[in-house]
């Protein structure tokens, strides 16, 4: 007697390789588009977009400055839109992907979005306060990637509570008391000042010279932190599985 083609044991769907929540997919998604239109358009279109879209302290100076009317306070978000290079834009997707996860999975899409629209907000608004007047370029999403870098550190050292099976955050004065969570933002804070994972340009858009936006990192993980404990509270029932 053969077993019949219903009789054979179900076999188990392999997960994917990459497994993103699709809003994280969805933003590099955005950034890798956004960057490919960018340099296809040569120069020109580079000036444009940095004139139109990215972050300029003087934008917000006492002496008039040329822009779009509006452009002073949208591009506080929209500069996050815009990288340098592909090492860049690339570099940047790589830690957002590496930190979204915990994250989007505990709040949620739409708080894991205000979390990083108020952390790129935030970095703009630390270098506005650096920077007042000065005619620099800023772009990149690296603010918004320290503060959702601020939020997965309270989780990735957080508690498993088995009756909620769940992961639970620290709690602020628990993180003090955490040698893991101390060193791993020591260490997150120390790399923003040697890498570019945002730049400051100067003077023409995209010259060779560039300096790191190290207080738009600080910002945005600022923000980040205190957001995401906000955020956090608003949720009535937490009963997922942030880490798998």
């Amino acid at each position: 007697m053969t077993q019949s083609q219903n009789d054979e044991p179900a076999v188990a769907a392999k997960p994917p390789i990459i497994n993103l929540p699709p809003v994280v997919w969805a933003i590099l998604g955005l950034l890798i588009a956004i960057h490919f239109i960018i340099s296809q358009g040569g120069e020109p279109w580079r000036a444009w977009t940095n004139y139109v879209f990215a972050f300029i302290p003087a934008r917000f100076g006492a002496a008039p400055f040329p822009q779009p009317i509006g452009a002073a306070w949208w591009s506080m978000l929209t500069y996050g839109l815009l990288h340098g290079d592909w090492p860049h834009v690339l570099t940047n997707s790589l830690w957002l992907a590496v930190f979204s996860k915990p994250v989007e999975a505990r709040l949620g899409t739409w708080r894991y979005l205000v979390l990083l629209v108020v952390s790129i907000i935030a970095g703009a608004v630390a270098s506005l306060i650096v920077h007042w007047g000065e005619t620099l370029i800023m772009v990149g999403i690296s603010a918004g990637v320290s503060g959702i870098l601020a939020g997965a550190i309270p989780l990735m050292n957080g508690k498993y509570v088995e009756h909620m099976d769940n992961i639970q955050p620290l709690r602020p004065w628990e993180l003090l008391s955490n040698p893991r969570a101390i060193t791993f933002t020591v260490m997150w804070l120390g790399l923003t000042l040697l890498t570019a994972t945002t730049q400051y340009m100067t003077g023409t858009a995209f010259l060779e010279q560039s300096v790191i936006a190290w207080e738009a990192h600080l910002g945005g993980f600022i923000a980040g932190f205190i957001a995401f404990y906000v955020l956090d509270a608003t949720i009535t029932r937490k009963s997922i599985h942030t880490l798998h």
